[in-house]
């Protein structure tokens, strides 16, 4: 039965990790008469296709303006009568959008899963803490959080209320390639961190070889407008990707759009590193048994998702793949060896440059990620 309550949930981050919380949110819509969401600014463009009834309130944690944005949160939340506060990052600084006050339950991290817990605990001590994340992942790990919630085995979903709008843009990019008539490649060239991009040559010559030797029509995708790469995606694209055999959508789309060209099924494949488009495209949302397409997991549920190779180097597929309980929509393609310059912990799966510049024009993991081998995974997942 669904509570006549409204929830605040935070989680400022990076886009692709917007995609991992669908679930949570849909979850909390189900079990709460009203869901409020504080997400990055760099979330923003995506998180506003939730506003289509998935969440009744969004707001923006902007660092140039956070303390007003937060005191406004704040009020608000005071205002709907709001109880009920989640912090799945466990950010000090996105706790501020969280109200002081008796009655609340509010709920951050585990200490060994907070990125700032000493922080948060010190803005919210009387605050609960969520489950510790198993080793699975991270989508199992959000939604295991929930039980103390009393929210348990809901259905996963990743699906998306796309407007008329959004819809109709897409759709007319569909029929115009011909994306479903023919095996339509799409290759997401960039990520938020350089440390996880595939080097712009390899991405070439695999187009190349995807067009000339498998018949494929390619189609490169990629964020317009990305401020944490520098614009990588639009300046790769354009500078790489010039030859009129290959169709490059970055700079006509909008993010709205690529993800619903990435979650409708318009292409045979998708291949990128570790970024929003491969967990947009790949991740499985469960169906009902027998759905056409649908591959039962060990856990006896049936899920549907899209056809995804992943190219995985400094960060750990067991957690960041995308979700597929069922093994099937996604492949992992990892190096085969790693350069003595990385540093990357094989046992602990940490990069110490994950997130830094470091990587740009050096040698690291991802140039040892042979084009051979994605060439490999790709005549396997079509079928030879």
């Amino acid at each position: 039965m669904k509570k006549n309550e409204s929830v605040l949930v935070v989680y400022s981050g990076w886009l692709g990790d917007l995609v991992w919380i669908f679930p949570v949110i849909r979850a909390l819509g189900s079990a709460y008469e009203s869901v409020s969401l504080v997400v990055s600014k760099t979330q923003a463009p995506l998180a506003t296709v939730l506003e289509n009834g998935l969440v009744d309130v969004l707001y923006i944690d902007d660092s140039s303006n956070r303390m007003a944005t937060a005191r406004h949160v704040r009020r608000a939340a005071r205002a709907r009568g709001t109880k009920t506060f989640i912090d799945l990052k466990g950010r000090g600084k996105t706790g501020l959008y969280i109200p002081w006050g008796r009655g609340q339950t509010v709920l951050i991290p585990h200490k060994s899963d907070a990125r700032e817990y000493i922080f948060a605990r010190m803005l919210h001590p009387s605050a609960g803490c969520l489950p510790p994340r198993s080793t699975g992942h991270m989508v199992d790990a959000y939604l295991s959080g929930l039980a103390g919630l009393g929210i348990e085995d809901v259905p996963v979903s990743f699906e998306l209320p796309f407007d008329t709008a959004t819809t109709e843009a897409a759709e007319a990019i569909v029929a115009r390639e011909g994306l479903r008539e023919q095996k339509s490649i799409a290759l997401n060239i960039g990520s938020a961190q350089f440390s996880k991009i595939w080097p712009a040559e390899n991405f070439l010559r695999l187009a190349e070889i995807l067009e000339s030797d498998l018949d494929c029509k390619v189609v490169i995708m990629g964020a317009r407008d990305f401020s944490p790469n520098d614009n990588y995606d639009l300046h790769t694209s354009e500078a790489i990707f010039e030859t009129a055999a290959f169709t490059n959508l970055i700079p006509e789309t909008t993010l709205p759009v690529d993800a619903y060209l990435l979650q409708s099924g318009a292409f045979s494949l998708v291949i990128g590193n570790d970024s929003f488009a491969g967990h947009m495209a790949g991740s499985a949302s469960e169906v009902e048994a027998g759905t056409e397409g649908a591959v039962q997991a060990d856990n006896g549920c049936w899920y549907k998702g899209n056809p995804t190779l992943s190219l995985f180097g400094p960060t750990n597929p067991l957690y960041c793949r995308p979700y597929d309980p069922t093994d099937s929509f996604n492949t992992v393609v990892m190096p085969e060896t790693y350069p003595d310059i990385c540093v990357y912990d094989h046992e602990s799966h940490i990069c110490p440059h994950y997130g830094d510049r470091y990587c740009v024009d050096r040698a690291h993991c991802m140039a040892e990620l042979k084009v051979e081998q994605v060439v490999t995974a790709v005549e396997q997942k079509l079928g030879g």
